[in-house]
């Protein structure tokens, strides 16, 4: 690794804890939408062991507690429940119950050791056309997780492999419309990480390939398989380096092989260094996932960096060994906003955060001839419901337009438009009116800003 970030700050580490408390109801996302959840319900309740609760996994998001998944083959749903008991914080269960002359009955039960189900999926990966069970096991913020795989055999749930991670992904890496494993390690006291691909060989699942990664860095967050160009999918490998800094890590299946391309000769990997991990995902929806590299916006280089508004820039693989920008948002997780700048406003503004207010706003600023011509273009702010009526009020007096993007938890999150732009004239006011926003298209360009797993 050539690039480090020498700025100190704090990182924010977010986490959750979902599904110990929460209702049977509240813990079954797809594919129960369709089925009798009373009924569900009651079937589970009646096969947990005493003083147990459902729990559901950290990963993927739609992940539940609760899923039918015919893991028999048999053409019949099976149902599979997640949970952990009183007894012990490090040991979790797997109960599978299918349908035998229309009544439930047990068919398995697994147990794990970790403290968090990190992560379930139910994909064919043996290529026989019936789901396996990915289970990952773990045991909490910065340790490797276990993950086992689970596929039914001569009438009995069985082990296919049990492999240790850091992160992990699950889709069709090699174009063979089949769904590989992507497994990455890292060892903390060797300073060493790998990526491994498994899938299917001669009939079984079975380790594909092997490429050494990055093995100085604080650890890996994330891994995704997915486009990376209309026809070439990919590993995005997002990792955190030292205290803050991160950068991404792409994977390329290539002649029967994975092959880093934007990572150079001598093992230079800063094109997608970043002061913050920031995760690849599909930004857009446009079906090719996007690189996340923050911008400094002009004119904050007195700032200190934990002060500074970072614009998410993303960008794309151009299918060579550089990236292609695609967009650029502001995120902000204090007011839970992610609003995509306009194409129309590159290079012409920046973005300020009055730091000293209890409900800090983050003013969008017009910003012409290099800082000298500046005036506001749109203010984001949140603001406690317990104040909105009293803050409404003072707007509606004013006459200044504004616009409720949304009203989640405690706070409303609100856009407040310029009445003018003072001090602006001639081409200045010319361009900074071009850049102004219609509340249609301020709606548009908000959206939440989903909290980290």
């Amino acid at each position: 690794m050539k690039k480090s970030w020498l700025l100190p700050t704090a990182l924010a580490v977010f986490t959750s804890a979902c599904g110990l408390n929460d209702t049977p109801n509240a813990l079954m996302r797809a594919p129960l939408a369709d089925a009798n959840q009373q009924s569900i319900n009651q079937t589970v309740m009646q096969f947990l062991p005493p003083g147990s609760q459902l729990t559901v996994p950290l990963h993927p998001e739609e992940a539940s507690a609760v899923n039918l998944q015919d893991l028999t083959g048999d053409g019949n749903p099976d149902l599979i429940a997640f949970y952990k008991t009183e007894k012990t914080d490090y040991e979790i269960g797997v109960l599978v119950l299918s349908q035998k002359e229309g009544k439930w009955k047990k068919t398995a039960s697994l147990t794990g050791i970790g403290s968090e189900l990190d992560y379930v999926q139910f994909v064919d990966v043996t290529g026989d056309n019936v789901p396996e069970m990915l289970i990952g096991w773990g045991g909490g913020e910065g340790l490797n997780k276990e993950l086992s795989i689970y596929s039914w055999q001569q009438e009995q749930m069985r082990e296919l492999l049990k492999q240790s991670y850091a992160a992990m992904a699950v889709g069709d890496l090699t174009g063979d419309k089949k769904a590989e494993l992507a497994l990455i390690s890292h060892d903390h006291d060797k300073l060493t990480s790998k990526a491994e691909v498994y899938g299917i060989k001669d009939g079984q699942l079975d380790k594909l390939a092997e490429l050494p990664l990055e093995g100085g860095v604080n650890g890996y967050e994330q891994a995704t398989i997915g486009k990376a160009t209309p026809t070439q999918s990919a590993i995005f490998v997002d990792a955190g380096i030292g205290a803050h800094s991160g950068m991404t890590e792409l994977l390329v299946w290539q002649d029967g092989k994975l092959v880093r391309p934007l990572t150079k000769a001598d093992g230079d990997i800063s094109m997608t260094f970043k002061p913050y991990v920031l995760p690849s995902e599909d930004i857009n929806n446009d079906g090719i996932v996007e690189i996340g590299i923050h911008t400094q916006p002009p004119g904050t280089d007195d700032l200190a960096m934990v002060e500074i508004p970072w614009i998410a820039s993303y960008y794309q693989w151009d299918g060579a060994a550089g990236l292609r920008h695609v967009e650029d948002h502001y995120q902000s997780y204090g007011i839970g906003t992610d609003f995509l700048i306009p194409a129309r406003w590159k290079d012409k503004y920046t973005i300020e955060v009055d730091r000293d207010s209890a409900n800090p706003p983050v003013r969008l600023l017009y910003y012409g001839q290099g800082g000298k011509e500046k005036a506001t273009l749109l203010t984001l702010q949140a603001v406690p419901q317990k104040d909105w009526t009293k803050v409404e009020a003072s707007l509606k007096e004013k006459q200044t337009p504004y616009i409720v993007l949304t009203e989640q938890g405690q706070q409303v999150v609100v856009a407040i438009q310029p009445q003018e732009a003072s001090g602006l004239s001639g081409a200045a006011l010319r361009e900074y009116n071009a850049m102004l926003l219609t509340a249609d298209e301020i709606r548009q360009l908000f959206r939440p800003l989903k909290m980290p797993m």
